[in-house]
């Protein structure tokens, strides 16, 4: 809600509010949005404070107004929680939503110093043939990730000979390889969007993304190295810190 208190301008607050029930599943992508005489009387405010609210998400894209028939939730958004292991199907399917992938290639590779200097992340493996997944994550229908996941050949050809537009990579390799993953090291950083991922997921190129990198682990030995770009509008990351406390309660400084 808002508190009329603050110094933040009230339709921003607004707008954050409402913004963040969207990001949390509040709406669902396709259902109709609140009125704004409806948003007024929930929030007290003026006609002009809420048209500003509404205007604001509607220019990110999380809404779209069709004349006649009202404002419509366009945008889904999959958030990670940092609390577990899991592949992008796993996330999707656990939050209600259905994921889909189109496989874009399925190649080995021959790992190189001239191909570890463009893919650093390769150096984890000591195989000098790896097998390469490139996907494109979809949620109903709509792109939220491109892939490139590179796999010790013996395993990576294994998984390929699924159905991945279908089936999430940690399902085949735990269910049908019995290979069960213990953990994983993943970086995520910024970048902007070059010509493939750009058309991959269907944004302008340059565009800025999300970048994650993972190693992930099996009985100690690194099984997969994955290169994730995310569309920066269609999702987050959550992590949960928690402050340890000392067993006295704190601490004594020197006088």
């Amino acid at each position: 809600m808002i508190d009329k208190s603050q110094p933040l301008p009230l339709h921003y607050q607004i707008t954050m509010d409402l913004r963040n029930k969207i990001r949390e599943g509040y709406w669902s992508v396709g259902d109709l949005f609140p009125t704004d005489k409806d948003l007024m009387e929930q929030y007290g405010v003026s006609s002009t404070t809420i048209r500003r609210a509404v205007s604001e998400l509607v220019n990110e894209g999380w809404l779209k107004r069709q004349p006649g028939k009202g404002t419509f939730v366009t945008k889904e958004f999959v958030e990670t929680v940092d609390d577990g292991l899991r592949g992008f199907f796993e996330e999707v399917k656990a939050k209600g939503m259905t994921p889909t992938a189109d496989v874009l290639s399925l190649n080995s590779l021959l790992v190189d110093e001239n191909i570890c200097e463009h893919i650093p992340g390769l150096q984890v493996f000591k195989d000098s043939k790896v097998f390469v997944i490139e996907k494109v994550h979809r949620i109903d229908g709509n792109p939220v990730t491109y892939v490139k996941s590179y796999w010790p050949y013996d395993i990576g050809s294994k998984i390929a000979e699924f159905d991945l537009s279908l089936r999430g990579m940690y399902e085949v390799l735990e269910v049908e390889l019995k290979i069960s993953l213990e953990k994983a090291e993943q970086l995520i950083s910024s970048k902007i969007a070059d010509e493939k991922e750009a058309k991959a997921l269907e944004v302008l190129e340059k565009s800025p993304v999300l970048l994650m990198e993972r190693v992930a682990y099996a009985q100690g030995i690194p099984v997969e190295f994955s290169h994730n770009v995310y569309r920066a509008d269609r999702y987050r990351y959550r992590l949960v810190l928690e402050r340890n406390q000392p067993k006295n309660g704190g601490i004594v400084l020197d006088k």
